[in-house]
């Protein structure tokens, strides 16, 4: 993964190495908190660009793939975010594992205790039989507390949401209005743990009690001034899912990264 700084003439790098992951399901919430950025001057962009590659041979042959993007513009008044992920397994021949996203937001006026948010989404899952996700909202971001140490919003509105899901035997659409809430925080724990952490709130007005509630939560270890390690804990409830989806679905992933 390499990371970039237009505000420096340097460019430092981040090289992102899998160690491992449980891959039971992915449920593809976009952590944004993890990506924010906190800079000490504006008109910058960050950003970073990540491969994995890993193939093993025993008695199956497993290939996995991974491809992660970010890239992030901090104005005077306003943040803009773009987030992309590509998951690829195959095992002996057979896809096991397909998925990705890309994720567009814009905070304005990041400063102000009430902040408006803008996004764009989208997203598919063929393990899950989710051909195509797109999603379009706003919402108000609140600021409950922020600190050096420690931060905590809340954000709330609505979206727009557009799914086309197939299994063997049919394929459906479903176009819905939801509400859409999400808390999230971030902090430090000590000088060498920090955590990031984001929980979504989804459903439809007339089903407010039967909601798609989906979360994300990061802790990343400091080793060394150059590496980190992160442990990550995603999981999806949804009270209805469409066509054969499980109701509950998760994933555990692990992450060492080297910092320059």
């Amino acid at each position: 993964m390499l990371f970039f700084n237009a505000s420096k003439s340097s460019i430092p790098a981040i090289l992102v190495l899998l160690l491992g992951s449980i891959p039971y399901a992915s449920a593809q919430v976009v952590n944004v908190e993890r990506h924010r950025v906190e800079v000490d001057t504006v008109n910058v962009w960050t950003g970073g660009l990540g491969f994995g590659l890993n193939v093993s041979q025993n008695k199956t042959k497993v290939t996995r793939f991974n491809t992660t993007a970010d890239l992030t513009y901090v104005a005077r008044k306003h943040d803009f975010l773009l987030i992309g992920r590509n998951n690829f397994l195959r095992v002996e021949g057979d896809n096991v594992l397909n998925d990705g996203h890309v994720h567009f937001r814009s905070v304005l006026f990041r400063d102000n205790t009430y902040a408006p948010e803008l996004f764009l989404q989208g997203q598919y899952n063929l393990d899950w039989g989710l051909q195509r996700r797109a999603l379009i909202g706003a919402n108000i971001r609140v600021r409950l507390h922020q600190s050096e140490h420690f931060s905590a919003f809340v954000s709330t509105g609505l979206m727009y949401e557009n799914e086309i899901w197939e299994d063997e035997e049919l394929e459906e659409v479903f176009s819905h209005i939801k509400s859409t809430t999400s808390m999230n925080v971030r902090g430090r724990i000590t000088e060498g743990v920090d955590v990031a952490a984001i929980s979504y709130y989804q459903a439809r007005p007339d089903r407010f009690f039967q909601p798609r509630f989906t979360s994300d939560w990061q802790i990343r270890f400091r080793l060394s001034h150059n590496l980190r390690f992160n442990l990550q804990f995603v999981s999806t409830y949804d009270a209805d899912p469409p066509l054969n989806s499980n109701q509950f679905i998760y994933s555990i992933n692990n992450l060492l990264e080297i910092r320059f």
